[in-house]
């Protein structure tokens, strides 16, 4: 049986929903602190290159130690994605009721 919309208002509810979430996540949490691995898998990917003194030593330090790398999102983050989520979510409330 097909809907008159199709699925593009139950798929904008849910991410709504997922965006809501996550929103309520970052507003809710002050920083995230990775794992060692985590970490060195940041370090190795993100990092600067180890052909540079800098990227050398940072890669240095942390394969050799278990230095665990903290992430402090913006505030602001957290406020768009609760923006964004109220918007689909409405969004596709509507658009299913028509």
């Amino acid at each position: 049986m097909a809907r008159k919309g199709g699925d593009w208002p139950l798929h904008a509810i849910y991410l709504g929903v997922i965006l809501l979430l996550a929103g309520v996540t970052l507003k809710s949490v002050e920083s995230f602190t990775l794992t060692p691995t985590a970490t060195r898998l940041l370090s190795r990917h993100a990092g600067p290159s180890t052909e540079t003194t800098e990227g050398a030593l940072q890669s240095m330090i942390v394969e050799n130690t278990d230095q665990r790398h903290m992430i402090r999102p913006r505030s602001w983050i957290g406020w768009g994605l609760l923006s964004a989520g109220a918007v689909l979510v409405v969004h596709g409330i509507i658009l299913k009721v028509k």
